[in-house]
């Protein structure tokens, strides 16, 4: 397991490097190697006479900065191929070429690692709510015995050609059938009477929208577990019950 050694600010060469750019304002491709490499080497020092251990990958970045430095103090062979190839801009005849390709790397997760850490201090700031204990609302499991959401479809569906038959719509009015006044309606019906048939749950004068919040209303309470619906057998009326849970409020 690779140990990661912190040097002061630093947590590896790059790291480092990347400071010695920024802080002299260097450009990342053209890079005066023979200034970086001193400011390394110096920065290197100072952890040395502070008795600090070296991590072995700084040691190995300023092996590396020496080995570019030197290449780059060596003579240019004046062959006429060699300059044409200077003068289109060869990377491979620039030995910093590597060298900018990793650090070029390097601060893409860099940048990354920026963007996740303001991220995370940002959710630091949020407050999650508690979630809110429910369960006084039923008891035991929910259940629609012998009936799934196709048989309810198909009776509503029935109820709502029967309403198309009888004309269209002129009125319409904002919110008139407010859906918890509904369930609290509905639920005493059906409290009042322990079990009544759905389609009875339907007043057959009410408009279009009144049947579909009565409609939701229902499918609301079975939610709740405060009613049951039931079936005996497929295509027989459904017939539904109250839990009589808790008294509604």
């Amino acid at each position: 397991m690779a140990l990661n050694v912190k040097l002061e600010a630093f947590e590896g060469p790059f790291d480092l490097l990347f400071h010695l750019i920024e802080k002299n304002q260097i450009d990342i491709y053209d890079i005066p190697i023979a200034q970086l490499t001193d400011q390394y080497l110096e920065y290197l020092e100072d952890i040395e006479e502070n008795k600090i251990d070296l991590a072995s990958e700084f040691l190995v970045m300023a092996a590396t900065l020496l080995s570019i430095k030197s290449r780059m103090l060596l003579p240019v062979p004046k062959d006429d191929q060699v300059q044409l190839e200077l003068a289109v801009g060869d990377d491979e005849l620039d030995p910093r070429t590597e060298l900018v390709n990793m650090l070029v790397e390097y601060k893409k997760y860099k940048d990354i690692a920026e963007v996740l850490k303001n991220r995370e201090e940002e959710q630091r700031k949020l407050f999650k709510r508690v979630p809110e204990d429910l369960s006084y609302l039923w008891n035991g499991e929910f259940n629609i015995s012998n009936v799934n959401l196709e048989n309810m479809k198909f009776i509503f569906s029935n109820l709502i050609m029967k309403k198309n038959q009888e004309g269209k719509l002129h009125t319409v009015s904002k919110d008139p059938y407010p859906l918890a006044k509904k369930v609290k309606e509905i639920y005493k019906i059906i409290a009042s009477k322990s079990s009544v048939l759905f389609s009875k749950l339907f007043n057959k004068k009410c408009s279009k929208l009144e049947l579909i919040v009565t409609f939701l209303a229902i499918l609301e309470l079975i939610k709740m577990n405060k009613i049951i619906a039931a079936q005996e057998r497929l295509f027989d009326e459904i017939v539904v019950t109250s839990r009589e849970v808790r008294q509604w409020k």
